[in-house]
């Protein structure tokens, strides 16, 4: 008969690339399977012999932290945060099935309409980025500071400087398709992809192998199409890198002022500009014009719409390329037109700070004339994207929990409106961050100040009005930001201290004293009992915060939205198309040369806010230096810099080509791979659960797409252990089509009810998962939880602990158990009576809280796991 020893523990990690000595509480590991980014490690010890539990399970650890974490390169992902951000925003849209799983047509148009605004809008950042390149080295370097330096270059060079800077520009930007190639470009998405070996079934020796049927999960991660990614991405990274190229190409022609040929417009010659600004539209249309993308392996690949959708997306694959060569001719003319118009030498005015140009202000204000049109694309991408979005959310109404039901627990964030508040969130940050990089080189150069004419009266220009006035509203917005978030929680810090006392009274009453049973152990509470008491109130504190991020962000959302619409207002009025604001609101849009037109109320503390502003951008670029730097020797740092990128990389390319490469694509399914090896290769006559999957943190999302990718049967050979999960606290309520109350209980029944969940009221980035309507002020404490079921298997000789330990030791270790939702104490509560089976280590006093980490230290794991061991396949229907 088999025993104990016939079962995994597969542990995998959460945020941060937790290292595997971590993940497996041991100083030597071995790996024992997968390449340089799946890796699966197993314990040893001095002499590389394998490691394994007491009761001698295996324990096995899936490190898949090397796709976000670990190389210094990858720590520069900070300056993708908008890309990545704007691209997460896609998954955030309300589902478009019903309650009954059926797609809502209406719903699905919708979704398209936001989509197609959200792809507008990662066009803007797109535009955005490549005009702070432009602005960096076609005026800044190319022109302000090579003019004041012009006894450095030789004779006959000078008017190549800036066509130079031009082509040099260009290079910045066409890195980011170095990926592409010509043949995928021209033969378009295929017409039916082959099946990814990965996802099939294990032919193992002990077991015939069995097609995998994928009943209905609802949630898109049990389809295999989600891991093969958009059949549309080499073409729509082209897309974004043409429309990269015609920006600068723009901006060169319009600096220069100069036509290559004749133009006459009577006759059908349109200039040089007029053909960019053409080819640049066509760009952005085919961008938007993609579809889906989301679903565009579903769309392509199934359905009677197939035929003439594989057509039209071969098409704009094919166009795609054209436009990318289209654009670097439109480089390399617009450079032509900057050499022919030069620097001129003779009127130089060479070593001096400030200096004028003749007629040099107005190519300064082309730019902004590009800035306007900026401004005009992100107010149609953001009204596009936000009008179907709203249509969703309103449309989703239909099928949404009511208040009175357990899925209201699950409901998404804001309505569903997440999407639009973190969509211009990324917009917010990708204007801030060009700014900062345009305001940072600029400053760094001594290139700020161009006068704007021979009246001594006139405030100097800065980079370019607009830029100016993005850097006085991110002073404005920051200060009005700050003040009312510190106010808040100020007030919720003071409000909520009494209730909170309640938390701190779970693990350690005050008043009572725990004898220790070794001789080394002192009573506790110690003298330092007070200390701990005001260090956990105030984690417990930290922890709700999580609970806000809604409100946080729909804050700096709307503060830049007011800013961003008095911006856009004053930079349109410049056109003469609309008035300018209402004096006394001028305040909430100045640019420098507009200070001495503000009312004299304002005017002394006007330039201040400017000042803050262009201080936060330089701060801003200098911290992404700063810490990318450090990444360079600093692995911890790298880590810590990447765990962003362990949230909004988990996503395909929906939107945004330019963020970093999803690895839900190989991570998922290589775990998947692995869970199936380990269920095929056990022995038919094992009792209990043959794998137990232990997923922390994002791990316990990677955990639940890799198991929505399994058989009924091969599910019910396995149990999973979440431990801070944010599987019902930020997943269901931000991805609501992806993870929700639905699918939660659907995967739940698939495992026979063989899922537990860990958390602490410590946690800052996690909570329950199977369970709610939690009230610890009351006698006894109430909650709302999934039933758990009442039978289980015999006990299994030799585990540890035994199953009819595990109520003593969750006692003991006051350890509420909400159904299968069991909240730890933090720091691990000192029990009157040590239980059997528990070591005596845990009578020392704990000199940290764990809140997010190290669930694993906790005597509560192993009761856990033996827990899920036993219980027997095919449970009761999931249920409140």
């Amino acid at each position: 008969m088999a025993t104990h020893a016939d079962w995994v523990e597969l542990r995998v990690h959460g945020v941060s690339g937790t290292p595997p000595e971590a993940m497996l509480a041991k100083p030597h590991v071995l790996q024992v399977d997968g390449d340089d980014k799946s890796r699966f490690f197993r314990a040893v010890d001095d002499d590389g012999r394998e490691i394994r539990a007491a009761d001698g399970h295996v324990v096995e650890g899936f490190h898949w932290g090397n796709y976000t974490s670990g190389s210094w390169r990858k720590a520069l992902w900070l300056a993708l945060i908008p890309f990545g951000l704007i691209n997460a925003a896609a998954f955030m849209l309300p589902p478009v099935e019903d309650d009954q799983g059926k797609v809502d047509p209406l719903a699905r148009r919708l979704r398209i309409g936001a989509m197609a605004g959200l792809r507008l809008q990662a066009v803007f950042l797109t535009v955005t980025f490549a005009f702070a390149i432009g602005m960096v080295l076609i005026d800044i370097i190319g022109t302000r500071w090579a003019y004041r330096h012009l006894s450095a270059i030789p004779d006959g060079f000078e008017n190549l400087v800036p066509a130079a800077a031009a082509v040099l520009a260009a290079l910045m930007i066409l890195p980011l398709g170095s990926s592409l190639r010509p043949g995928p470009l021209i033969d378009g998405p295929p017409a039916r992809p082959g099946p990814d070996p990965a996802l099939q079934p294990v032919d193992a020796p002990s077991r015939p192998a069995a097609k995998v049927e994928h009943v209905q999960r609802r949630t898109p991660f049990a389809r295999p199409e989600f891991y093969r990614g958009d059949s549309d991405t080499s073409a729509f990274r082209a897309l974004h890198v043409a429309i990269g190229l015609f920006t600068i190409a723009l901006m060169a022609q319009r600096f220069s002022a100069r036509q290559l040929w004749s133009v006459d417009a009577s006759e059908g010659r349109p200039g040089l500009g007029v053909v960019i600004l053409v080819l640049l539209g066509i760009a952005i249309a085919a961008t938007v014009s993609l579809g889906d993308p989301e679903r565009g392996a579903t769309t392509l690949h199934g359905g009677a719409s197939r035929g003439w959708a594989l057509t039209w997306h071969r098409w704009i694959s094919r166009l795609s390329l054209v436009l990318l060569l289209l654009s670097m001719l439109s480089v390399g003319l617009a450079a032509r037109a900057l050499q022919l118009r030069g620097l001129p030498r003779e009127r130089a005015l060479d070593g001096l700070d400030r200096f004028r140009i003749p007629q040099f202000l107005s190519r300064v204000v082309e730019f902004d004339v590009i800035g306007r049109w900026l401004v005009m694309l992100a107010a149609v991408a953001a009204l596009v994207a936000g009008l179907f979005a709203v249509g969703l959310a309103l449309r989703a109404r239909r099928w949404r929990a009511r208040p009175d039901e357990d899925a209201w627990a699950f409901r998404p964030y804001s309505w569903g409106l997440t999407s639009i508040a973190v969509a211009n969130l990324a917009v917010i940050l990708g204007v801030g961050f060009s700014a900062a990089l345009v305001t940072g080189v600029s400053t760094a150069l001594g290139q700020r100040e161009v006068k704007a004419g021979g009246d001594s009266k006139k405030t100097a220009l800065g980079s370019t009005p607009l830029i100016d006035r993005v850097a006085y509203a991110w002073g404005l917005g920051i200060i009005v930001v700050a003040l009312a978030a510190a106010i808040c929680l100020l007030v919720s810090r003071i409000a909520s201290r009494r209730r909170l006392l309640a938390h701190v009274d779970v693990g350690y009453p005050s008043g009572r004293v725990f004898e220790g049973r070794r001789e080394d152990a002192e009573p506790y509470p110690a003298p330092r009992a007070a200390g701990w008491r005001h260090a956990l109130s105030s984690a417990v504190w930290r922890a709700r915060l999580k609970n806000q991020i809604q409100l946080i962000i729909w804050s700096v959302v709307l503060v830049g939205a007011v800013l961003a619409l008095f911006l856009g207002w004053s930079e349109l009025a410049a056109l003469k198309h609309v008035a300018r604001p209402p004096e006394d609101l001028r305040v909430l849009s100045v640019a420098s040369d507009e200070v001495n037109e503000l009312p004299n109320r304002v005017e002394s503390w006007a330039p201040v806010l400017a000042q803050v502003g262009a201080w936060t951008l330089l701060g801003l670029i200098a911290l992404l230096i700063a810490k990318g730097r450090q990444a360079l020797g600093d692995e911890q740092t790298r880590r810590g810099i990447n765990i962003v990128w362990d949230v909004v990389a988990f996503w395909p390319h929906a939107v945004h080509p330019f963020a970093p490469e999803p690895y839900s694509q190989r991570a998922v399914v290589d775990l998947t791979e692995r869970i199936r090896y380990h269920v095929a290769t056990a022995p038919e006559d094992a009792p209990g659960r043959s794998v137990i999957v232990c997923g922390h943190s994002q791990g316990s999302l990677v955990s639940f797409a890799a198991l929505n990718l399994l058989s009924d049967e091969e599910l019910s050979r396995i149990g999973l252990l979440t431990f801070g999960s944010q599987l019902r606290v930020i997943f269901p309520r931000a991805f609501p089509a992806y993870v929700n109350h639905t699918a939660i209980v659907s995967t739940r029944g698939l495992l026979g009810d063989a899922w537990i969940n860990l958390w602490r009221d410590t946690d800052p980035l996690a909570g329950p998962v199977l369970s709610w309507n939690h009230d610890i002020h009351v006698t006894p404490p109430r909650e709302s939880h999934f039933e758990v079921p009442a039978g289980r298997l015999e006990p299994i000789d030799g585990s540890i602990p035994a199953i009819d330990q595990v109520d003593d030791i969750t006692a003991a270790f006051a350890v509420w158990r909400c159904g299968d939702d069991w909240r730890l104490t933090d720091p691990t509560r000192r029990p009157v009576e040590l239980p059997p089976g528990v070591d005596p280590i845990v009578e020392a006093p704990i000199n940290a809280l764990r809140g997010h980490g190290r669930y694993w230290s906790d005597p509560a794991w192993a009761a856990a796991l033996t827990t899920l061991r036993h219980r027997e396949s095919g449970g009761a229907d999931a249920q409140a």
